[in-house]
């Protein structure tokens, strides 16, 4: 009897481990059908829009000097004055004329870093002595010599008030003949009646321009402002209905090439996981800030609209798209 429960035990703990088994393989079966399933492919398609150019727009650095702050602001007052009545002259949209508000920034005529410039000044002269005691007595005659500048002389100090215009023109009949000489005709005109301000420099007497001599030369390598002091440009926005339909074109483009991809792996295409878009403008932009030394940048005036372009060459004004779609592979 005891013989007998002991074999009945050992079968039924048998199919108990058997059971067992299959049941934990089950689930396992189950996770790689839906991992199956799960699998995706992911395409990415692009469409480009070329735009027509729909104004003008002129940004540029307007500014005044003297020796005095109160006066360098008073005489930008009056040139932002004068420019505005000459910019609606020349045809611009009044509405869009624009100037930040004034800066007013103190320094020496052509060095942006007085500084900095003595410190460039000192080392050429140290190099150049040091050039002089490795030649022949006989040849350091025909040496230039370096021109001395006392560190403890205070230069000479001119305000300079600054603001920067914005202005736009309105091409209602698109890139016609008249669009593509305007910007030329425009800068002709800046420079005739000085929209810039140079007659409004402060000029230095004869001593102070001895005093700086030694420190210009040195002082063209450090100079912090090398940006443009004007700026003219096309520019262009994409509509709702051009927007829409490069969407579109670019969404067909990538459904059928993943169509193409599930058919290569043997599987079908299955339903749309994720779709993403990404715009890229390809034209030319606005620079960044407008010289370090000046607390209003050019950037203050960009229009912030990402479906904007703007170039100086009216043929590159294009936008392009890109859409990302997932598929699910059955």
């Amino acid at each position: 009897m005891n013989f007998l429960k002991i074999i009945l035990t050992v079968r039924i703990l048998t199919a108990g481990v058997i059971c067992g088994s299959l049941s934990a393989l089950s689930p396992v079966l189950g996770q790689e059908h839906n991992l199956g399933k799960s699998a995706s492919v992911s395409v990415t398609s692009t469409h480009e829009v070329v735009l027509v150019p729909e104004k003008i727009r002129l940004q540029m650095l307007v500014r005044a000097e003297s020796r005095e702050a109160e006066n360098a602001i008073q005489l930008l007052r009056k040139q932002q004055e004068r420019v505005t009545k000459e910019l609606v002259t020349l045809g611009a949209d009044s509405s869009s004329i624009e100037f930040t508000s004034v800066a007013i920034s103190v320094g020496t005529p052509g060095l942006d870093d007085p500084d900095v410039a003595r410190r460039m000044a000192r080392q050429q002269a140290a190099q150049m002595a040091q050039m002089r005691n490795n030649i022949p007595a006989q040849l350091r005659g025909q040496l230039p010599t370096p021109a001395t500048e006392d560190p403890n002389t205070e230069l000479p100090q001119i305000f300079t008030a600054t603001t920067v215009l914005s202005a736009e023109w309105q091409l209602s009949n698109g890139l016609d003949d008249a669009a593509i000489l305007f910007p030329s005709k425009l800068k002709t005109a800046i420079d005739e009646k000085d929209f810039k301000g140079k007659k409004l420099k402060e000029t230095l007497d004869p001593e102070e321009q001895t005093l700086i001599q030694s420190l210009l030369g040195v002082g063209v390598y450090s100079s912090t402002t090398r940006q443009p002091e004007i700026l003219l440009v096309y520019a262009a926005k994409l509509s709702d209905a051009q927007e829409e339909e490069a969407l579109s074109i670019a969404f067909k483009k990538a459904q059928t090439h993943a169509a193409m991809l599930s058919k290569a792996s043997g599987r079908k295409l299955g339903a749309m996981q994720s779709i993403s878009a990404n715009w890229v403008d390809f034209s030319r932009n606005y620079p960044t800030a407008y010289g370090q030394n000046l607390s209003n940048p050019m950037a203050a005036l960009v229009k912030r609209n990402v479906h904007e372009v703007s170039s100086e060459d009216a043929s590159s004004l294009r936008q392009s798209v890109s859409v990302t779609v997932t598929f699910y592979l059955e």
